[in-house]
């Protein structure tokens, strides 16, 4: 596979978000987003999830875009990891068998490189880059930054007045680190998905305007509170920033156009790579961009309604092993491995009994 000649040197490692010669010294913007490979070549031509009666499709043209998967995106919380932030055997040997294949698997999620990342991708062997923060830093398998996009000052501060008009937590993440007013039962949530340890600094304009920048923002507050303001949030930042949800009682600010998608379609862009040889797995609405940029675009059992509409799959739940099945699916049994399910159980079973 081949590596595009960029030069990283200016942004060797992850640092904090300071302007102050922390942090490396542009966002650098993302290309302008590509069409998806379905919507520029044969729209309506693949099948939607369930038109066989078994959530895939049997088409001639979906069956030659199974053959020709070359890359992998994987979501990671509600896909890649299970409900209890575990990733099983079953989905690690499935991975491992697709990159023995020739078919490597990049990380895309909205998570900092948090206390997760030690845990959980070395037991993956991954070579290539990730996709951190909803597309806004991307990292090679080193932690080297490649790419990064931050949220201008006028942003973050329209954010803290919204979240102190609604009484609302906010949070600020700047690249693996996490900034909040203050300690409570929403920062606290972040643990539970092994995010960096949230900083509390008081007053979040006098820590961020002008001295910090940050790449994203979460407002935080239980769902139905979400629900109602979410609108209102909208509305104010129309023509500013963008807004997506990844997890309940959660709702992300980013730079206007960023999404996951546009991450992957960079970081594809980066390797040489196109996107009509993508299957991505995803299960949050955050991971709509990118379903629809892949040739197969793969939802877990466990999605809401709206990503199972995008999708042209949709498999088992992250508590299935939905990404193992995918892998199988789309990757394994095309080149030929007719006892892939087989060989894949056979392989969990060995990291089972290793890991005990």
């Amino acid at each position: 596979m081949r590596l595009a000649t960029h030069s990283v040197s200016s942004h060797s490692s992850i640092t904090s978000c300071s302007r102050q010669a922390q942090l490396h010294p542009t966002c650098l913007p993302v290309p302008q987003h590509r069409l998806s490979c379905k919507q520029a070549a044969a729209p309506n031509t693949v099948a939607r999830a369930g038109s066989n009666g078994n959530g895939t499709s049997s088409t001639k043209q979906q069956q030659q875009q199974q053959q020709h998967i070359s890359i992998i995106a994987s979501d990671v919380d509600g896909t890649l990891l299970n409900s209890q932030q575990q990733l099983t055997p079953a989905v690690e040997a499935a991975v491992k068998q697709a990159a023995a294949a020739g078919v490597p698997l990049i990380v895309a999620t909205g998570k900092a490189r948090g206390p997760w990342v030690p845990e959980v991708l070395p037991r993956l062997g991954l070579t290539l880059p990730g996709v951190f923060l909803q597309g806004l830093l991307i990292t090679d398998a080193q932690g080297n930054v490649l790419h990064s996009r931050c949220l201008p000052d006028d942003v973050v501060d329209s954010c803290i007045q919204l979240a102190a008009q609604h009484d609302i937590t906010l949070t600020a993440y700047c690249s693996d680190r996490i900034f909040c007013k203050a300690i409570d039962e929403h920062t606290n949530r972040l643990l539970w998905y092994k995010e960096p340890t949230p900083e509390p600094v008081g007053d979040l304009a006098t820590h961020l305007l002008g001295s910090v920048e940050a790449q994203k923002l979460i407002f935080m507050a239980p769902q139905a509170v979400i629900d109602v303001v979410r609108p209102g949030i909208e509305a104010a930042l129309a023509g500013r920033a963008s807004c997506t949800t990844a997890l309940s009682g959660m709702l992300e600010v980013l730079p206007l156009g960023a999404s996951k998608g546009a991450g992957v379609a960079w970081l594809l862009d980066y390797l040489g790579m196109d996107p009509a040889g993508m299957l991505a797995l995803g299960d949050g609405e955050n991971d709509i961009e990118m379903l629809q940029l892949a040739a197969v675009g793969v939802a877990m059992g466990n999605a809401g309604v709206k990503v199972k509409g995008v999708a042209d799959a949709v498999v088992g739940s992250n508590d299935e092993d939905g990404v193992a099945q995918a892998i199988q699916q789309y990757v394994l049994a095309p080149r030929g491995l007719s006892d892939a399910a087989p060989s894949v159980a056979a392989a969990a079973a060995v990291a089972s009994s290793s890991s005990q």
